[in-house]
């Protein structure tokens, strides 16, 4: 009798301590963020926030973190797709020409690197933060007198370390009330190089947009192949002339 009496302890004893080490191993589980709005940093490629703007992968990333608080476990592929659809809706309001073939990127970028880590810290705060810079990029707009009228002048570099890029750059002369003046042009720089882009054609009446009647606007895109079989960069920048300081001023980049 003593014997069985001490069997059923033993077992209920065996029977508790797997049901314990369970109720441990799940608090080991709970995510980093569970006790607090940690933020984690969610850094695009130079190419994705240009295209889409860190606005845009922002509100993708938000509405990706409201359907795993609300909806639990879904799948990997609907919530990229979430993120997705509400990053090129907001680059296209913004008039940004955004292809199929960027979307594919912005949703393969959200799925392969971005939703595993929201299913793993749900409570964590998302933050997208400034891509690193282009290797091709827009160092100054400014205008040059040549032959007694103004032209307005981009100088385009090659920033980077790596290799030579074949760019490609068109330019828009944006003055308040007239027709745009377009110019464009392909050139191959390498790493440190720089050239001027203009358009002759496109002369600036000075005393107009000095003495502020009229806004003169110049815009720039640069599209250049970063690797062999992939899609081209391509990002767009605006640039105001300013008549007090005399100088242009980058239109800043959401």
């Amino acid at each position: 009798m003593e014997q069985a009496v001490l069997l059923r302890i033993v077992a209920a004893v065996l029977l508790f301590a797997p049901l314990q080490g369970c109720s441990q191993s799940q608090k080991v589980r709970h995510p980093p963020c569970a006790l607090g709005n940690a933020a984690v940093q969610v850094k695009p490629a130079a190419n994705l926030s240009l295209i889409f703007g860190n606005d845009g992968i922002q509100a993708g990333v938000d509405a990706m973190t409201r359907e795993v608080a609300q909806q639990g476990n879904m799948s990997t592929s609907s919530l990229a797709q979430t993120g997705a659809d509400i990053a090129v809706s907001i680059a296209r309001a913004k008039g940004k020409n955004v292809s199929a073939r960027d979307k594919t990127a912005i949703e393969a970028y959200l799925r392969e690197d971005v939703v595993p880590t929201i299913t793993r810290n749900p409570t964590c705060v998302f933050t997208v933060s400034a891509a690193s810079k282009p290797d091709v990029t827009v160092e100054d707009v400014y205008l040059e007198d040549i032959g007694g009228r103004q032209i307005a002048k981009v100088k385009i570099a090659n920033t980077g370390q790596g290799k030579p890029h074949f760019v490609h750059v068109e330019v828009w002369n944006v003055i308040e009330g007239m027709n745009p003046l377009t110019g464009r042009t392909d050139m191959v720089l390498g790493p440190g190089q720089w050239r001027n882009v203009s358009n002759p054609q496109a002369t600036v009446p000075l005393s107009t947009i000095q003495s502020g009647r009229k806004k003169l606007t110049v815009v720039v895109q640069v599209s250049y192949i970063i690797d062999v079989g992939q899609p081209p960069l391509v990002y767009r920048e605006e640039w105001e002339y300013d008549p007090l300081s005399d100088t242009f001023k980058r239109s800043p980049v959401k």
